[in-house]
This record gives structure tokens, sequence and C-alpha cells, in this order.
């Protein structure tokens, strides 16, 4: 699936998975964990592996990010890394140069997931492959100027992710 957060569509979301597992496919859901509480453990009824996107761990810079809290996000995520649960979980961070690859960014992201007893994380390199996409519904790219993060940058991040015991599920460039 693509395109907007499957919280906000839980309902369409829900029987779009329910329907691919009537048909043994195997379900992925991509998700902030941004939304009802009541919604995810909808959706997580009917997965098989769920990726969950942090975008930045400071709630303060969080919300210049993003204009919405981060605790909300961050307590659905806590709340399905607690319980029994029969799906996998990846913790999904984009790494974008000057925004959220700082290495205090990181390793608060890498400590929570390994608090939690998640051992995976998955460190995506930022790129610009979405501006076509942007220009084609004559929207603006706001992150037009930014460079992807340099093979050498992604691996000093990968190495910090070990450091805190965890699987880093890309590895470099």
């Amino acid at each position: 699936m693509g395109g907007g957060e499957p919280l906000m569509q839980a309902e369409f979301v829900t029987h779009l998975l329910e329907a691919c597992q009537e048909r043994h496919l195997h379900t992925a859901l991509e998700t902030t964990g941004f939304g009802s509480r009541r919604h995810l453990e909808e959706l997580l009824e009917h997965v098989d592996l769920v990726y969950f996107d942090i975008k930045h761990m400071d709630p303060t810079r969080h919300k210049e990010l993003t204009g919405v809290p981060n605790q909300p996000a961050l307590e659905n995520i806590r709340a399905v890394l607690l319980a029994d649960r029969r799906y996998e979980v990846i913790i999904r961070i984009t790494t974008i140069p000057g925004l959220n690859d700082s290495e205090e960014n990181i390793s608060a992201s890498a400590k929570f997931t390994a608090e939690l007893g998640c051992g995976k994380i998955e460190l995506v390199p930022y790129h610009k492959l979405g501006i076509g996409k942007y220009a084609q519904y004559g929207m603006e790219y706001r992150l037009g100027n930014i460079e992807s993060p340099t093979k050498e940058r992604m691996e000093r991040l990968r190495r910090l992710v070990e450091e805190f015991g965890l699987k880093e599920m890309t590895g470099v460039m």
C-alpha cells in the first residue's frame, strides 16, 4: 500500500488486510503509530509484519518537522512492542541530513527500541525519488535542497545502532 497514514484510513485498511489474509498473502503495515490505539489494534489483528516509522525522538523537534506531537505515536509503539504479539516489528527511520540524522536522535531512537525489546531498526537513507510525484500534483517539495546522506554517514549511524545490541536491517548504501 502507499499514500497516507493507515491509521487515518483504518476501516478501509482493515478490510484490505483481511482480504489479503483470506488469500493467504503475507501482510505488512507501515505506520507512524500516530492515531487511535483502537484502530491500530484492529489493524494489527491482520498483519504479519509492522514497520513503525520514527520521525524524531525529541518532542519539540518532532512537532517542528511534522506538525504533530510524537507522544501518541511513541505510546502506541511502546504498547505494541510490550504486547504479546504474533507479528514481527521493525522500527524504521528515514535519515534526513540536518533534520533527524544527528547521533543524539539516532541513539535515542535505538535506546527506545532496545529498551522495548525490539531488536531491529532499519535506517533508510533519504532520497529524492518523490520529487516527480510532487511536481505531478503541483505540490511544493520542501526538501529539494537536501542531499542524500553519504555512505560513510550511514555506516556511522549503523554502527551506532548496533552499539545498542540492535540489528540494523539495511546496512550501508
